[in-house]
């Protein structure tokens, strides 16, 4: 009986926001940590409360091969999740920003060298993001302040 209940859970649909909300997740909560999928799971079930129940870490790891392995645009989630991720990557709070601008100070080109290790240690300091992110915010703040020079004179 239980397995047979776990299985009908297992066929339910996602609703475009769990997808939306297990594209975040699994940036917000990179491999290697502890916990990785309960915490995803968790993440879903708060973001989304859904009357057949709350979604559990099988459930997300599944559904997360089945994105990953599926090829972009080919329809449903792979489309849905590959949108997310861009635009989620450009949802940087204001004190996201003011996490980077200060560990950009505190771990200056000229004190840290080694590249990786510079922004290993900024990323750190910078909650929900990791290292690929704030490289590429600054890469985007940059960009646009070179627009502005240009443009302003």
């Amino acid at each position: 009986k239980e397995a047979q209940a776990k299985a009908e859970k297992a066929g339910r649909p996602w609703t475009k926001k769990e997808l939306t909300s297990l594209a975040k997740a699994v940036k917000k909560y990179p491999p290697g940590g502890s916990n990785r999928w309960d915490a995803i799971a968790l993440f879903i079930n708060n973001q989304c409360k859904q009357k057949e129940g709350p979604r559990t870490r099988e459930e997300c790891i599944e559904r997360y091969n089945i994105t990953a392995q599926g090829p972009p645009g080919a329809g449903g989630a792979g489309a849905t999740d590959s949108a997310d991720a861009g635009a989620d990557s450009q949802a940087w709070t204001e004190k996201q920003d003011k996490f980077l601008q200060n560990g950009l100070a505190k771990y200056t080109a000229r004190t840290y060298p080694d590249k990786n290790e510079r922004w290993g240690l900024i990323a750190d300091g910078v909650p929900g993001k990791n290292k690929k992110e704030c490289v590429q915010r600054f890469k985007e703040i940059r960009e646009a302040l070179k627009n502005k020079k240009k443009k302003g004179g």
